[in-house]
């Protein structure tokens, strides 16, 4: 057997040892093995016919080693890479401090926002090897490397196995585990206060402060935030709009001052707890299934951003249900829940500084659906995205009520990774806070920061708020 003639029939084997052994009329046993000699008649029977002797050179010289034989030899099946439900029998291990997962640039966006998912297969495929790692995301198209914060996922309570290839593996890494690996080619994908490592380092320090309830700020100032984080955490509560108690909307003689501004929800929040006025809020674009989204692994993003900087995450971290209930929805409309959490404590500007004096603003947390992910996966149910935005915006809207919030930060929710259209966001909340919305006389103030290069994303706010918006682009 030539070596293309091996490739071929290695590749056809994978296809039955891995995903359809009903294509050759076999059933793999509940570890995911066959007899041997149960695979060649079938293999023979379909046209596909080798010899017991062609069949362990393939096994003995797969590159990957994607086959295993049994001890006796009797018997035969992949090593890992399953999508049919088989039980491999593998025990637990203790990984390494770090191993590595090969993907392409094009899934950046969304490993960030929901970490590695095991899709198809039985589990997620990490490997030992840097080197390994850039040939796998070679096979997807340009290579993007992540770093899994192997040790910290273990010590975490997440479980790994390794195959008997070589293979570590993992049923998901949450996004807090990933570094995108600093390289080149993937520079364009660092944003905001230094490179990603650093933002990793940073949040580092972030879980410290709130850890510790202390900080030295740069003029040499020793901050206590013990009492207000320990206050935060313990006020932070779940909603859930299909138990939450109904809400009446106010009807204030003054409608609320509407603004686009070109400035961070960081920067905003900061902006408005610095004036006198009513209690602040603003929105946090939030993961549904990690906490923080990749803030750990150094992602930036609008919730990377705000949990970097605050005492968001152990907040976020009180809420659990949250998080389990997202992460077992079979859709990525996700669920009508979220999180507030009072009075969260702010300690950082967007250049990462760590602030002399730090301000404090409430936190509503609630995920947009998401609608790349729908088009992609779940097209049939695309018609539902636009009336997810709108109820689950009025969701965000009651609760700030419910909460005696006056002034809200909003943006351009869902409108980055989640990638929702901008004018679709911007015109739901128009028909609720415009002229003639619902909640045009409920808020003393509502600021739409929208912090993006793309003079578009601006545009459609200040369209859609157009007459009741006081745009800003300063």
């Amino acid at each position: 057997m030539n070596e293309k003639q091996r490739i071929k029939t290695s590749k056809f084997l994978s296809l039955v040892l891995r995903h359809e052994p009903e294509c050759i009329g076999l059933t793999l046993d509940p570890a995911g093995w066959v007899e041997v000699n149960a695979l060649l008649a079938a293999l023979r029977q379909y046209g596909r016919g080798i010899t017991r002797s062609e069949l362990e050179e393939i096994v003995a010289t797969n590159e990957k080693k994607r086959f295993a034989f049994s001890e006796s030899g009797t018997r035969i099946r992949a090593s890992q890479g399953h999508s049919v439900e088989v039980e491999l029998g593998y025990t637990p291990q203790v990984p390494p401090a770090e191993l590595f997962h090969g993907t392409a640039t094009r899934f950046i966006g969304a490993i960030c926002a929901e970490g590695l998912r095991r899709g198809s297969r039985q589990h997620v495929h990490l490997s030992a090897e840097l080197d390994t790692a850039v040939k796998v995301g070679t096979r997807h198209g340009k290579p993007a490397v992540f770093v899994v914060h192997a040790a910290a996922m273990h010590a975490a309570g997440h479980a790994f196995f390794l195959s008997e290839n070589g293979v570590w593996l993992a049923e998901a890494v949450p996004a807090e585990f990933l570094e995108l690996r600093e390289s080149e080619p993937l520079r364009s994908y660092s944003s905001g206060p230094g490179k990603k490592s650093s933002r990793a380092s940073m949040a580092e320090e972030t879980v410290r402060i709130c850890d510790t309830g202390e900080y030295t700020a740069h003029d040499g100032t020793n901050i206590r935030l013990r009492e207000d984080i320990a206050t935060a955490v313990a006020g932070t509560v779940l909603h859930d709009l299909a138990t939450d108690a109904p809400v009446t909307i106010p009807n204030h003689e003054t409608p609320a001052r509407l603004s686009v501004t070109a400035e961070t929800t960081l920067a905003a929040l900061r902006r408005l707890s610095a004036t006198p006025g009513g209690l602040v809020a603003g929105l946090n674009f939030a993961s549904a299934k990690n906490p923080g989204g990749g803030f750990l692994g150094g992602a930036e993003a609008q919730e990377e951003s705000l949990a970097r900087s605050s005492a968001l995450y152990p907040c976020l971290l009180a809420a659990p249900e949250y998080y389990q209930r997202n992460r077992t929805c079979r859709t990525t409309l996700y669920l009508d829940l979220a999180i507030w959490s009072p009075a969260v404590p702010f300690f950082r500007d967007d250049a990462g500084d760590l602030l002399a004096q730090p301000f404090t603003a409430s936190v509503i947390t609630a995920p947009a659906p998401n609608a790349g992910a729908v088009a992609n996966n779940e097209s049939e149910r695309i018609g539902e995205i636009a009336p997810t935005l709108r109820r689950r915006a009025d969701f965000v809207l009651r609760m700030a009520i419910a909460h005696g919030v006056r002034r809200l930060v909003l943006g351009a929710w869902g409108c980055g990774v989640f990638r929702n259209d901008p004018r679709q966001v911007a015109r739901v909340f128009a028909h609720l806070v415009g002229p003639a919305g619902p909640y045009h006389h409920a808020f003393e103030e509502i600021v739409f920061a929208i912090y993006s290069k793309d003079e578009m994303m601006h545009r459609a706010f200040t369209d859609a708020l157009a007459g009741s918006a006081a745009p800003s682009m300063a």
